[in-house]
């Protein structure tokens, strides 16, 4: 049997020409675009409430990809085993995309406001070719570069690396293969590591929490409060700002947002709200 392209540009016999021929030519079934199923994975409580917001700049051949592939496929491995996701509008994403990806870093703590996220998983994506690998067929690699930014404090809870590779009859096409095909990686195995990292179950246990001191306070209060915190179990205090309307704090503790929620009761304190890493009390 032998399969061509049709007037359309298109193999004919649907998609089953290409898949054969990928086969036949000893292209692994993950360059070939195949469905990937969901990772299997239980939220803890705490972890299920904080929202994401994916944002992932991604070139083929040094041209930035309006809708990116790798971003799509990680959005749909963490709706898939029930993250929060948020999405702020097309028009604003590709603002805010293009800003990432010009490495503007500094525009991060307005982030959390505009995309109204506790947490951003963004980095970076491209594909390059690598040439013909069968016939018509053309060949490129992937690699993706994905971090996850905790908005209130800019720390950096997860990074790592994905490769991967793709091919399709026309360059485009290989190009959107191989960086889904990364985003299927990277979505496999991140919404098992941030359940884990988010519960301070992993080595980056140590994790910064803002809590935001509703009620007026004075400085001697809350330096006073920062001395018993780290008394009490957190390693590390550090006093944001102090002002008529109360004061921001920075703590580094071991556990989950919950923990520290408890360890700041202990102390006398209110907590009167909590979303993602960010923990609002009153005396």
């Amino acid at each position: 049997m032998t399969t061509r392209l049709n007037q359309f540009g298109g193999w004919r016999r649907g998609g089953a020409g290409l898949l054969l021929a990928a086969a036949l030519f000893g292209v692994p079934a993950a360059a070939q675009g195949l469905p990937a199923p969901l990772p299997q994975v239980q939220l803890a409580p705490q972890v299920a409430q904080a929202r994401f917001a994916v944002l992932i700049p991604e070139v083929i051949l040094r041209r930035p990809v309006p809708d990116p592939a790798a971003e799509t496929e990680i959005m749909r491995a963490l709706i898939g085993t029930g993250y929060r996701v948020v999405d702020p509008g097309t028009q604003k994403r590709n603002a805010e995309r293009n800003l990432l990806r010009g490495q503007d870093l500094s525009a991060l703590p307005d982030l959390k406001s505009r995309l109204d996220a506790d947490y951003l998983v963004t980095g970076e994506a491209f594909a390059e070719e690598y040439g013909r690998v069968a016939g018509d067929l053309r060949g490129y690699t992937a690699r993706l570069e994905v971090k996850v930014i905790d908005l209130a404090s800019g720390q950096v809870v997860f990074s790592e690396a994905f490769q991967g590779s793709g091919v399709s009859t026309t360059d485009a096409v290989a190009g959107k293969t191989a960086l889904m095909n990364v985003g299927r990686q990277a979505g496999q195995k991140l919404p098992a590591l941030l359940n884990q990292v988010l519960q301070g179950q992993t080595a980056v246990a140590q994790r910064a929490y803002m809590v935001r001191i509703l009620t007026p306070a004075s400085f001697t209060q809350v330096r006073a409060l920062s001395t018993r915190l780290k008394a009490a179990g957190a390693r590390e205090v550090m006093v944001r700002s102090v002002d008529a309307g109360g004061a921001l704090l920075e703590v580094v503790a071991d556990g989950d947002a919950s923990d520290v929620a408890t360890l700041l009761e202990s102390q006398g304190l209110s907590v009167t709200g909590l979303t993602g890493n960010e923990i609002s009390v009153r005396y």
